[in-house]
């Protein structure tokens, strides 16, 4: 386990997961379903729209942050 580098807690790893691709927009869409994607977007899982896409993260209950690990972008 990780220890959390806001409050010292100590992280639960686990897994984020959904339907659609995940990334790290600047700005949010408006009327989509998936994040529409540009320049400055990062994909944090695999660009498969068609499957469940699952990235490695950290969990801390005490502070409610989640660490994402999109080092090899989904397991």
């Amino acid at each position: 386990m990780s220890e959390c580098s806001t409050c010292g807690s100590e992280m639960k790893k686990g897994f984020i997961q959904s339907g659609t691709r995940l990334a790290w927009v600047p700005k949010p869409a408006k009327f989509s379903v998936e994040p529409s994607l540009n320049k400055e977007s990062v994909l944090l899982s695999n660009q498969n729209r068609f499957s469940i896409n699952i990235v490695d993260a950290f969990l801390c209950e005490g502070c409610k942050r989640v660490l994402i690990d999109f080092s090899d972008k989904g397991v």
